[in-house]
């Protein structure tokens, strides 16, 4: 099956797969590239079918407007990523690891979203660091003051803030590289003021830039706004180069591992 062709699924078949514990997590690390050590493991969404196959969220979600539903999954997700948080900071004191994960459009718009982490993170984390969100590089543009203000308290409560997949349609309708650096670092200033830790580049868009100074340029414009910088889908050594003369600090993709179940994730962090 095409992994980017989108499903017509029935919102009570996705129900009903999400009552009978088919959609399952998985879990990709994130590699500080100076180091080598996990710094963060992505929580991931996947579909267990009944006939065997697995699909991924690009898959199965598209199409899908009731709210209700998709906060559902969504904080299912959420949930289970903040318990993971717990037990590998409890198991492994010595090797801190950071869960993220995503939030969906339908969690931002929720008043109460920042209380409901407030009593996930005080339950399950007592308060303290663990847990990070994604959120669209859309949530980031002015004037979204709504989902600032709501990502400001969730962030003051010790959780991260990640723009995931940055640059990814600038690269699909930029067809001049200068310009696509311009607009990128006049992008990341505009963050400034936005609560956020972690920017991770599209592929797409690391590949239009095409040389590393134009690549370095954009990193050091995230540097200079305290944003750490992930390069996004590293596939293999070319691309792990890549990223490291450009100067981002984590990588995220096959070369580094594929997602992976959360025992795969506990002998990783014993390892270190």
């Amino acid at each position: 099956m095409d992994p980017v062709q989108p499903m017509l699924v029935a919102d009570a078949e996705l129900q009903r797969a999400l009552d009978c514990g088919e959609l399952v997590r998985c879990y990709q690390p994130v590699y500080d590239l100076a180091t080598g050590d996990v710094a963060q493991v992505e929580a991931l969404l996947r579909w267990e079918q009944r006939d065997g196959a697995v699909l991924t969220p690009g898959e199965f979600l598209p199409g899908h407007d009731d709210s209700t539903l998709l906060v559902r999954i969504g904080w299912s997700v959420v949930i289970g990523a903040v318990q993971r948080a717990a037990e590998w900071r409890h198991r492994f004191p010595d090797s801190p690891v950071v869960v993220s994960v995503n939030l969906f459009d339908s969690h931002l718009a929720l008043r109460e979203l920042p209380n409901r982490v407030e009593r996930l993170v005080d339950h399950h984390l007592d308060g303290g660091p663990g847990l990070a969100f994604e959120v669209g590089e859309h949530h980031a543009k002015p004037p979204r003051s709504r989902t600032r203000d709501r990502l400001t308290i969730i962030r003051n409560l010790g959780a991260a803030v990640v723009v995931d997949d940055f640059g990814a349609a600038a690269a699909a309708t930029d067809d001049d590289a200068g310009t696509l650096r311009d607009d990128a670092c006049e992008r990341l200033e505009s963050l400034r003021s936005f609560p956020l830790d972690v920017v991770k580049l599209a592929p797409a868009f690391v590949e239009r830039l095409g040389d590393d100074e134009r690549r370095r340029t954009v990193v050091d414009a995230a540097h200079a706004s305290g944003i750490a910088v992930c390069a996004l889908a590293v596939e293999d050594d070319a691309g792990d180069a890549r990223a490291r003369r450009a100067g981002c600090d984590l990588g995220q993709g096959f070369r580094y591992g594929r997602p992976m179940s959360a025992d795969d994730v506990a002998e990783l962090l014993a390892a270190r």
